[in-house]
Formats: structure tokens, sequence, C-alpha cells
């Protein structure tokens, strides 16, 4: 499992527990700004049977800070860019690092995550197409940014000479769209049931070296492994054994899924305070992974031998999680400008072939109105 760990610390996963939200939308010319920290820790892993398994010597932990800027376009169309999870400013990953590893430069997964840009579209819900207060309905299609990720095989050839580097991405770093899917049951002016799911396809295929360090150091293994410097010597191409380096790769993402259900009450506390609690339950899906490998023309002959060492290294099981994000929030109204302050506790339920990670977040938000927007 410490393969996978260090391989993939699994950051997208920060992204639906902090915007998986109602069905509501921006009124017409109203934004809000958010700022969002999160810690992050784990203390150890669900290996691909969903047992769970303690890391050996303390925990992997991170500090990211994410960005987003929503505006109503009109009152049932909202426009977003949201950039969470954002940039990990700090990490200490050391605790995933497989036994016996004894780096010489320090290990992190400093670095930037993707951007998602799109819209909010309400179609069912108060002032929407189909106008009503019993339920809210709204669709939110967009596409990922790409932002640029490390380039693992220099992060590997950097962490060989001592030098420090970074073993992990926060994102996929490549084009990805879909859309996100709100719907809720509006009980009464104070509670309401909340589902959400999140789709998102990768059409592109992403380099090996830029998914994780596995593939190259995979390659370093087996150019330095004297079964098989033999095996490829008795196969008549020796002199094709500096060759590995060359190999290269790509793989699949396909797509992600995240389903979620939460209960919501919101009350007056107080003149222009309103007080919000909700215990989303959040379930994360994403396929296995599909690689494809091209060799040097020198090494074909003996592509039967490299493609299972590769795949042993690689992330070929699917990966499951549940968690639930218990939260709470105030707004407040009567401010120099309408503030809400949101705290929320993600806890690890159930995984499979993921981190038990726990995500502690403290949302800010800011919101505006342009002058002259209509009452």
């Amino acid at each position: 499992m410490k393969k996978l760990l260090i391989f993939g610390l699994a950051l997208l996963f920060l992204c639906p527990v902090l915007f998986a939200e109602d069905a509501k939308v921006m009124p017409m010319m109203v934004g809000r700004f958010y700022v969002a920290p999160t810690y992050s820790f784990a203390q150890g892993s669900y290996d691909k049977e969903g047992e769970y398994e303690s890391f050996d010597d303390g925990n992997v932990s991170l500090f990211n800070l994410g960005f987003a800027l929503e505006y109503g376009i009109i009152d049932w169309i909202t426009a977003a860019v949201q950039w969470v999870p954002g940039f990990t400013l700090w990490s200490d990953v050391e605790a995933a690092l497989p036994a016996g590893s004894d780096p010489q430069g320090k290990v992190d997964a400093n670095g930037v995550a993707d951007l998602f840009v799109g819209s909010k579209i309400q179609i069912i819900g108060e002032k929407a197409p189909v106008d009503t207060g019993l339920f809210r309905l709204a669709i939110a299609p967009g596409v990922i940014i790409p932002l640029p990720g490390p380039d693992f095989e220099q992060e590997a050839k950097n962490l060989s000479s001592g030098k420090d580097a970074t073993f992990s991405s926060n994102d996929k770093h490549i084009f990805a769209a879909g859309g996100r899917f709100y719907f809720d049951f509006v009980i009464s002016k104070y509670f309401f049931i909340n589902l959400y799911n999140e789709t998102i396809f990768y059409p592109i295929k992403q380099d090996l070296n830029r998914d994780s360090p596995a593939f190259y150091a995979t390659k370093g293994g087996m150019a330095q492994d004297p079964t098989m410097q033999a095996g490829l010597a008795a196969a008549g191409l020796a002199s094709a054994i500096p060759q590995i380096m060359d190999i290269d790769g790509q793989v699949d993402y396909k797509y992600r899924l995240t389903f979620e259900i939460e209960p919501v009450l919101t009350a007056p506390i107080a003149d222009g305070i309103s007080f919000t609690v909700g215990v989303p339950f959040n379930y994360r899906y994403i396929p296995a992974y599909e690689y494809s490998f091209d060799y040097p023309r020198a090494l074909e002959p003996a592509s039967s031998m490299f493609k299972p060492i590769l795949l042993n290294r690689l992330n070929t099981d699917p990966q499951h999680s549940l968690t639930v994000i218990p939260n709470f929030s105030f707004f407040f109204t009567k401010t120099f400008m309408p503030l809400e302050f949101k705290f929320q506790y993600g806890i690890p339920i159930l995984g499979q072939n993921v981190m038990a990670r726990q995500n502690i977040t403290f949302q800010i938000k800011a919101y505006f109105a342009l002058p002259g927007r209509p009452e």
C-alpha cells in the first residue's frame, strides 16, 4: 500500500469536501469570495482490500490554502472559478515512505492543484425557470484547467543526488470536464436535505513521468536488477539494458465520481446572525487506471518481461472512500460586508486503496454586491 501513498496523496479528495454545497445560486450581481485553509493529516491508510493499516512512524500531514470566486450573472445563473485544493504550502510525507527508505533530501507534497471554471444553473427553485419553493435543482457544468505539476523524473534525480524533492502531485494536471448536480428537498424554511453528485471525465492521457515517481523509480530498479540483466543477456539483449530508462508510458485516469447526502438546519440566533449545521456523508469512487507503454525498438522483444513489473508498482486498483463531514457556520449580515465563517471536519469511515485522511477546514466567505443591482 505504501507504494501508492507516496506516489499519490489524493489531495483531489479535498475538493468535494469544500464545494459540495446546496442547490442555491448567487443573486444577480452579487458575488462571494472564499478563502479556505485546510490542515489535512493521516495516521494510516486503507489497503486494496479495505483493511486499515497504521503508519509505522508518525503521520502524513499538510497545509493547503484554497480560493474561490462566485458571481451571480442573473438570478438563476452563477459563474465560478474554484481553486480547491489550491496551493499546498507545507507538507510532511515521511511516514508514508516505504520501510527502509532513507532519503538524503527532504521529501514533500508541496505544489499547486488545477483550476475549476464553470457555471451553476438553477433549473428549479425560487426565481428559477421552474419557480417553486418546494425543491431546488441546479447543474454546474465546468472544465478543469491544468496548472504545472512536478516532473517526477527530475524529482527522482534530485532525491538520488541528496536534494529536496516533491514526491506527490496535488492534482492530475491534465484537462478534464464534467459537471456537478445539486438537488434540495426543502422541508421547511429552516431545514432541507441536499443530494449532490460530481462527475468528472479525463479525455486526455497523462505522461507517466508526470503521474508519480513510481514509473521512473521502477525503470531504475529494473536496469540495476541482476536477474533482469541476466534475462536480457540470455535473450541477446545485453547491449540494450541502458535503454530501459528510455521506456515511455501513459496513464488513462478515465473519470471520477462523488456522491453526497446532507441534512442541513439553518436558524436565526440574533439580529443579523444565522447559524447553520450540517452532517454530509460523502462517497468518492475512482476506477482503476489503465496504462500503456512504449518501448525502444531494441527492447520490444522483451516487452513481456517489463510490463508486469511496471504494473506492479503503479496504481491498478480502484479507489473508494466514505467520509462524514460535520460542519457548522455563522452568517453575519450586519457587518461592513456580509461574512460567513464555516468550520468542517472530514472524518474517514471506510476506504479502499486510499489514505485515511482527516481534513480540518475553516472557510471564510465575503459577500459583495455591485452598484446598480436590481432589488
